[in-house]
């Protein structure tokens, strides 16, 4: 790949102050001067939709996978945010459980 962003958008390498003012090539042509910018972009393009597949597969292995619970079944219940009769939200119980699954409509 190698392509800043700069070059991707406008074409050209920043300028960075240190340039003489010699022109040493000939300018390129319009033609081929935007064929190169095309071509860029759709390498660009390319790398951005393998990264998007690569993401997508990364996430979608660890993204977990619903619970199926049948009644009867035994749960624990998350209790850090409940308001027990302890004096420091630290010291207090953090689960509740096992209650069996039950159901309701």
């Amino acid at each position: 790949m190698g392509w800043s962003p700069f070059l991707v958008n406008l074409g050209h390498h920043p300028n960075t102050g240190q340039d003489t003012g010699k022109i040493t090539e000939s300018s390129p042509g319009t033609e081929e001067f935007l064929k190169t910018i095309k071509e860029i972009r759709n390498e660009v393009e390319e790398a951005l939709k393998k990264t998007n597949v690569m993401m997508k597969k990364k996430w979608d292995t660890k993204k977990k996978s619903k619970i199926k619970r049948k009644e009867g079944d035994l749960v624990w219940v998350d209790a850090t945010y409940y308001s027990m009769d302890q004096p420091s939200r630290k010291l207090s119980t953090k689960r509740l459980g096992p209650f069996s699954w039950q159901i309701s409509l």
